[in-house]
């Protein structure tokens, strides 16, 4: 089919091609009664009178292409949600799915070294000043058959902070992609555009390890966003974000209330308010990933987080399992290869194997086991297929003179540099 012009609401699009409309469609923005340019006819019709069009609109089209955005985050920096974004976007894609892997750390962007990509050609920097006018525009592909990643823009300030109008653009335009399903690699920390950027996702992912410090962080960043839904919601009744406001900031560090309290006190003034936050309460269900996990004690952590998260702030959250501390992780990092791939039999993959098939794809009981053993055969599969960087030892010495001097975990002066991705940038502009 060649690309036609659609009329939505009286206003002209185009030309579009089958996929564009069809992304269109899924999103519920174009409809079999909204108007095509019929060329050989010279005139508007139906959609639904374009042959190639029809079966776009079949139920089981809308049902095929519905997509899911997964925001991953959870506070504390360190904890591997990059590596576990890649990997499950893998994962996903070794499915046949079609999978978009987002850089959302719009601080420190580092989910393209993690897939292999040392210089990203598009990143989000053509976005926020308007080089590309869509996300699907800068889109890049990755080794991997069926995942596409966008990356975030690298080594540039004053992203980490973007206007309004532009969040609420990258989040709208996040639902137009072509995908099953988008994955955010959110930042670490707490700031409004992490947590708003969690908030906006169909399903939201808590990582963390089992470290008490990082359960603490995580548990903060789920209370911080809930309320910062609550306060969203209410911007227009000043006597209830009153309340609000008087417990969103009470002194940091301590959780002094619980939901319950809110909901009383809300309730006093405003019985269809207090309704809503019950009802949204009960309908919240973030999920869990315990990672790096070294005994069977820490593992029971993430009842531990789930009970909390009930007790005190009346949610339910999925723990929908864990990933076993593996060497072999870090050593996958440094060589810039997903770890599912650079040693799908480890244990770390197996666990990643099992959240795929128990906690995204839903399945369960024998179901459950066989899936699991189809992922990690599909990692092995795409593991033959994968580049090797083949990186060498660098000869490029971590010094004060690296504009990441400070910031970065790996940092080890006066030795070779740890990150040697970092070497054509150093060579290039050196």
């Amino acid at each position: 089919m060649s690309e036609v012009f659609v009329k939505i609401n009286n206003k002209q699009l185009g030309p579009l091609n089958r996929r564009e409309i069809k992304n269109l469609v899924v999103n519920g923005e174009f409809s079999q009664d909204d108007l095509v340019y019929h060329e050989d006819m010279q005139e508007w019709v139906a959609a639904n009178q374009i042959d190639e069009l029809r079966t776009i609109f079949s139920d089981d089209q809308k049902q095929q292409r519905r997509k899911t955005v997964y925001a991953i985050g959870g506070g504390k920096g360190g904890v591997g949600k990059t590596v576990l974004c890649a990997s499950l976007g893998i994962g996903l894609a070794t499915y046949d799915h079609q999978v978009v892997v987002v850089d959302a750390d719009l601080g420190g962007a580092n989910l393209h070294t993690c897939m292999g990509i040392l210089e990203p050609e598009y990143t989000f920097y053509h976005f926020y000043t308007l080089q590309r006018e869509r996300l699907e525009d800068i889109c890049l592909e990755t080794p991997v058959d069926n995942l596409k990643l966008i990356s975030g823009a690298c080594g540039t300030l004053g992203f980490a902070n973007p206007r309004y109008s532009q969040k609420v653009r990258f989040i709208h335009q996040l639902r137009q992609l072509d995908a099953d399903y988008v994955l955010l690699d959110l930042g670490a920390g707490s700031s409004y555009n992490v947590i708003d950027f969690f908030l906006a996702a169909d399903e939201g992912i808590l990582v963390t390890t089992p470290d008490p410090m990082a359960i603490q962080e995580t548990f903060n960043f789920l209370k911080i966003a809930i309320m910062r839904r609550f306060v969203r919601e209410f911007r227009k009744k000043p006597a209830v974000l009153s309340v609000i406001d008087q417990y969103m900031y009470s002194e940091p560090g301590k959780m002094q209330f619980t939901m319950d309290d809110i909901i009383k006190d809300v309730k006093e003034i405003d019985d269809e308010a207090s309704s809503y936050i019950e009802h949204y309460l009960a309908n919240y269900h973030p999920h869990l990933i315990l990672n790096m996990v070294h005994s069977s004690k820490e593992i029971r952590e993430g009842d531990s987080f789930r009970m909390a998260a009930h007790d005190i702030l009346n949610v339910d959250v999925d723990y929908m399992g864990f990933v076993e501390f593996d060497e072999s992780v870090r050593k996958s990092v440094k060589e810039l290869k997903p770890f599912v791939l650079s040693n799908p039999r480890s244990k770390a993959s197996k666990n990643l194997a099992k959240l795929i098939a128990i906690g995204m794809l839903k399945k369960s009981g024998w179901t459950s086991i066989k899936e699991k053993r189809q992922v990690l055969q599909n990692f092995r599969a795409e593991s033959a297929d994968y580049p090797d960087t083949n990186m060498q030892e660098s000869d490029t010495i971590c010094s004060v003179n690296c504009f990441y001097w400070g910031d970065c975990e790996y940092q080890e002066g006066g030795y070779p540099c740890p990150i040697r991705n970092l070497d054509p940038i150093f060579k290039r502009h050196g």
